[in-house]
């Protein structure tokens, strides 16, 4: 388990960020008073985090200098407020500082830490025709813990796009570069990624308000002046990240069944979109019930018809990919079959299904549970997925017909 080491003399704010830390996060958190009992304990363990104060009885700043000498992420704790000590904090390579009067209960320590483990998962994409200013953003960045690639004009950038297609969490790109500059990149990139799906922020020595507003009205998500204090340029980055961490909570909430946990009818729009825009890829989809399930409701209870969802759905995953995987409502999914035959589709769904016919679970009552299901299937051509839905959704209405615990599809009944 990794481990945050806090250096700092007062007892009590020790202890306030000691139980924060280990209330929000998976961290075992040691404790040292002093200087050298920090290094005493660095000698001994690796730390991923070191939330050092400023000021200890035996260091008046030079403890944080000969940790930024290593490879320590570092975030500084301080009672000063003044500017010179701002200026002395950001001037080392440091996370982020922290002014203990401004949080007392640690809330941006805990955010700062969120945003390390998020980071890390992070990639920036660096746009700047400077050689020394693209290493100082890349320098900048990854004592943010981020990813970072890097294009020399907005050419190149929409190649490294094209590349990594998912990758690219945030581009931040120069104004004036030879090619393509970063206002014509802005307008390219806002075609197919929208202001929510990619954060895009320009950097420039030119801030007039016509030229601020221009990038802001084509899409920027901001503006930042150079020369930037590297302060301001973290505060910014981690904002657009935050933002956009915030949003694909909330995508990711609204396109979520809360019961099984699977893909709901908000994410099959975006999703049978995806699908179709290649007309020529034939694709087969299946709609699953399970059967007599009314039965389970009326005889167990409602408690375990959403045990008996939960059941079948973790089964669904053993078989298939999560994102072709949709709950459609009440013990309805849609399973999508990307470039498969009706043939090569049931012979998937028929493993499920025998899988099923065999399957039991025991509720919290003690009892057995068994279930079977039944499918249709329908190819969707042309990229038509509505009517391939529709025509699945009359094949399962004959399997039913015929008996259920089957899987019905053109051909297979007369």
């Amino acid at each position: 388990m990794s481990k945050i080491l806090i250096v700092e003399d007062n007892i009590f704010f020790a202890k306030v960020m000691e139980k924060s830390i280990v209330d929000r996060f998976a961290y075992v958190v040691d404790v040292a008073g002093t200087a050298e009992e920090a290094r005493e304990k660095l000698a001994h363990n690796k730390y991923e985090l070191i939330v050092v104060d400023l000021i200890l009885p035996d260091s008046e700043g030079e403890f944080i200098e000969e940790l930024c000498s290593g490879e320590n992420k570092i975030i500084v704790t301080t009672d000063f407020e003044d500017e010179f000590t701002r200026k002395k904090i950001t001037s080392l390579d440091i996370v982020d500082y922290i002014i203990k009067s401004d949080s007392p209960d640690f809330s941006y320590l805990l955010n700062v830490i969120h945003r390390i483990n998020t980071n890390e998962s992070i990639t920036v994409l660096i746009v700047e025709d400077s050689l020394t200013v693209r290493n100082h953003i890349s320098q900048l960045l990854h004592i943010q813990c981020l990813n970072v690639i890097t294009a020399t004009d907005g050419l190149e950038a929409l190649d490294m796009i094209k590349e990594h297609p998912n990758e690219i969490d945030l581009v931040i790109t120069d104004y004036n570069m030879p090619n393509m500059d970063g206002l014509e990149l802005l307008r390219e990139l806002r075609r197919t990624y929208s202001i929510n799906q990619l954060p895009i922020i320009t950097l420039s020595a030119l801030g007039t308000e016509s030229i601020i507003a221009r990038f802001l009205k084509a899409g920027a998500n901001d503006y930042i002046m150079k020369p930037f204090s590297k302060e301001e340029f973290f505060c910014r980055i981690n904002l657009s990240l935050n933002n956009l961490e915030m949003l694909k909570s909330a995508q990711k909430a609204a396109s979520t069944d809360h019961l099984t946990g699977l893909h709901n009818r908000y994410y099959m729009q975006s999703r049978l979109v995806r699908l179709a825009k290649d007309k020529n890829k034939i694709n087969a989809l299946a709609i699953v019930d399970i059967d007599h399930f009314k039965n389970i409701n009326d005889t167990f209870g409602h408690h375990t018809g959403d045990l008996a969802l939960k059941f079948f759905a973790i089964h669904l995953l053993s078989h298939f990919d999560m994102e072709n995987i949709i709950r459609m409502g009440g013990e309805e999914f849609l399973v999508i079959l990307p470039g498969m035959s009706n043939k090569k589709a049931v012979l998937s769904l028929e493993g499920l299904r025998e899988e099923m016919q065999n399957a039991k679970f025991t509720d919290e009552n003690g009892s057995d549970v068994k279930f079977t299901i039944s499918a249709g299937v329908a190819q969707a051509k042309s990229g038509k997925c509505d009517s391939a839905i529709k025509e699945a959704d009359e094949y399962l209405y004959k399997a039913k017909k015929n008996g259920r615990n089957r899987i019905e599809f053109e051909g297979s009944t007369k």
